[in-house]
C-alpha cells in the first residue's frame, strides 16, 4: 500500500508540472485569438508553432526513443531528459486548445 501511495505522489507531482505551461500557452493563445482581425480568429502562425508544432516534436522524439530502446540495446542517453519535458509539452498543447476555443467563443 505504501509503494502505490508513493507511485501515486510522484505521478500526481509530475502531472501538476505541467499546470504553469498550461496556464501560459492558455493566456497567450486567449489574448491572441481575442486580438486577431483575422476572418476565422486564431492566435497566429507563431503562436502555433511554438505552442504546438514544437511540443509535438517533442513528444514524437521522446516516442521514438523509446520504441527504439526496446528494440535496440543501444539506447539515447538523452531519454530521461526527455521524459521530463513531456508535461511542459502536453500542458502546452492542453493550454493552446483551451485557449483558442475560450477566446473564440468570446468573440462570435
Amino acid at each position: 500500500m505504501t509503494e502505490l501511495i508513493s507511485r501515486l505522489t510522484v505521478y500526481f507531482l509530475y502531472a501538476m508540472s505541467s499546470v504553469p505551461f498550461l496556464v501560459w500557452a492558455g493566456r497567450s493563445a486567449y489574448s491572441g485569438t481575442v486580438a486577431s482581425t483575422a476572418q476565422a480568429p486564431w492566435p497566429g502562425i507563431t503562436g502555433t508553432i511554438f505552442r504546438v508544432l514544437l511540443p509535438l516534436t517533442i513528444i514524437f522524439l521522446y516516442a521514438w526513443n523509446v520504441s527504439a530502446g526496446a528494440e535496440a540495446a543501444n539506447t539515447s542517453e538523452w531519454e530521461p531528459f526527455q521524459f521530463l519535458l513531456l508535461p511542459p509539452a502536453l500542458g502546452s498543447i492542453a493550454g493552446y486548445g483551451i485557449g483558442y476555443f475560450m477566446g473564440k467563443r468570446r468573440i462570435i
